[in-house]
């Protein structure tokens, strides 16, 4: 794995990244329309520019807890099989280089756990970054149900 650019975001306590090529905007979190019949991690869904995106609350989705909205709350579009899919996160930091040396391929025990939607880890100075794979948050089921 060469060089990996991040957007380093928040789930709680936990600091959080996801590579830049998987994320296509990032806006304010605003209200949602809730929708009967989904899993309990979809909060709703909102309008943007003319598309009905789902948005997925993941500290609930990873059992984090809830999501406590403030102003800092933001949500990450990104594209999952042609579908945008928005990620609530408690805030985002900052965009981060990590060099191949910064990044750890998940270690054996973690991937064997079945932590599909964790891609590594990255080390910058102290800080300890969970990289997760967007397009792993939800299995192909999960994203039919959205998508219909």
């Amino acid at each position: 794995m060469s060089e990996l650019q991040i957007v380093v975001f928040s789930l709680n306590n936990d600091l959080c990244g996801a590579d830049t090529l998987q994320i296509k905007q990032i806006i304010k979190y605003q209200e949602v329309t809730k929708m009967p019949q989904m899993p309990e991690f979809v909060d709703g869904v909102v309008n943007l520019r003319g598309n009905v995106v789902p948005i997925i609350n993941l500290n609930k989705r990873f059992s984090l807890g809830d999501t406590e909205i403030t102003k800092k709350t933001k949500v990450l579009i990104s594209e999952v099989d042609g579908q945008f899919i928005g990620y609530i996160v408690n805030d985002v930091y900052e965009l981060m280089k990590l060099e191949e040396e910064e990044i750890e391929v998940l270690p054996d025990i973690l991937r064997q756990a079945g932590n599909k939607y964790l891609k590594s880890v990255g080390k910058k100075g102290e800080k300890i970054i969970s990289i997760l794979d967007l397009s792993s948050i939800l299995d192909r089921n999960e994203l039919q149900t959205l998508k219909s």
